[in-house]
């Protein structure tokens, strides 16, 4: 998923499956690759972009993740959420 910084909407979500017969170890590299993709497309500074497992859908994703949500007045709530730390970024 990716966010806009500025307004907390969500611009961009996608679903990524596992294909059959794809062990576990196919998908997570397919996965990250993807990851990297999305990361290239949206600018950095502008948007956030969010990888959420086990999820069927946004509204899941904010229920699974309060942090995420956006308040009542468009700003999106900041309170007990965490930038990721420089030393998770992915390979690329």
């Amino acid at each position: 998923m990716v966010r806009d910084r500025s307004t907390g909407r969500f611009v961009y979500t996608e679903r990524l499956e596992r294909r059959s017969g794809e062990t576990s170890w196919e998908y997570v590299r397919r996965s990250v690759r993807r990851e990297a993709r999305i990361r290239t497309r949206f600018d950095g500074n502008s948007t956030e972009v969010i990888v959420g497992w086990d999820v069927d859908s946004v509204e899941d994703f904010l229920r699974a993740y309060p942090e995420y949500r956006v308040d009542g007045d468009g700003a999106p709530e900041t309170q007990g959420h965490k930038e990721r730390p420089e030393g998770d970024a992915v390979d690329r």
